[in-house]
Order: structure tokens, then C-alpha cells, then sequence
């Protein structure tokens, strides 16, 4: 399996562990907390650092993101088609799930560039 995958996988692991949570600023905390304490070194046998580049692009990370965040069902339903909104009872918007995104994002990119080990701890 290519590496990229492996980093999609741990990504996704990392956002599923947390779906059963109902309150949006617990699952966002959360999954930012799982974001900065990722080691894709301890998480991925022979793990070699993308460098400038990235192994997984952004937007591959946001599609993924994206599709993997609104996997929670407790407090997004599906509207259509590959089409979630917030349930009624939460009060934050597309745009806020975009901003959500964007902040896992830069995380990611700093862990997929860390030159080493130890880099994954700082963030």
C-alpha cells in the first residue's frame, strides 16, 4: 500500500474515533487534538518525510476531511445525495465547517512535512 494511503487512513482513523460525539465544539477540539499529536513515523512503518511536497495534496486532505467530518451522524443528517447539513439543534454553518477544515489542513501539512521523528511533537 502507497504511502499516501497509509496517511489518508490514519487521517480518517483519527476523525472516525470521535463520531459518536454530539456536541460540535467537543468533536472539533477533539479531532484537532488527535490532528497535533499524530506521528505518522509511529503510525506508518518505514514513513519517509514528503519534504516541500505533501503525500497527501490539500485538496485531497479537504475532500477527505470533509467527507469523513460529516460522517457523524449525530450532528450532521444527510440532505441529498452526498449532502449533509448541521442538524437543527446546532447553530454553526457551511462556513464554519470550511474554516474547520482549513485549520486541520495547515496541521496536516505541517505533520506530513516534519523532517523527523520528534518534529511531530512541537506543533
Amino acid at each position: 500500500m502507497s504511502i499516501n494511503l497509509k496517511v489518508e487512513g490514519v487521517i480518517e482513523h483519527n476523525i472516525f474515533t470521535e463520531r459518536n460525539i454530539m456536541d460540535w465544539d467537543e468533536y472539533k477540539n477533539n479531532i484537532i487534538n488527535n490532528f497535533n499529536n499524530i506521528n505518522f513515523y509511529e503510525n506508518i512503518e518505514n514513513y519517509i518525510t514528503s519534504g516541500k511536497s505533501l503525500h497527501v495534496s490539500r485538496p485531497k486532505m479537504r475532500e477527505l476531511l470533509h467527507s469523513s467530518i460529516v460522517f457523524n451522524k449525530k450532528i450532521f443528517k444527510e440532505v441529498g445525495y452526498e449532502d449533509y447539513k448541521p442538524r437543527e439543534q446546532y447553530n454553526f454553518t457551511f462556513y464554519d465547517i470550511c474554516d474547520f477544515i482549513e485549520k486541520c489542513v495547515k496541521i496536516l501539512v505541517k505533520k506530513q512535512q516534519a523532517s523527523s521523528k520528534f518534529e511531530h511533537y512541537i506543533y
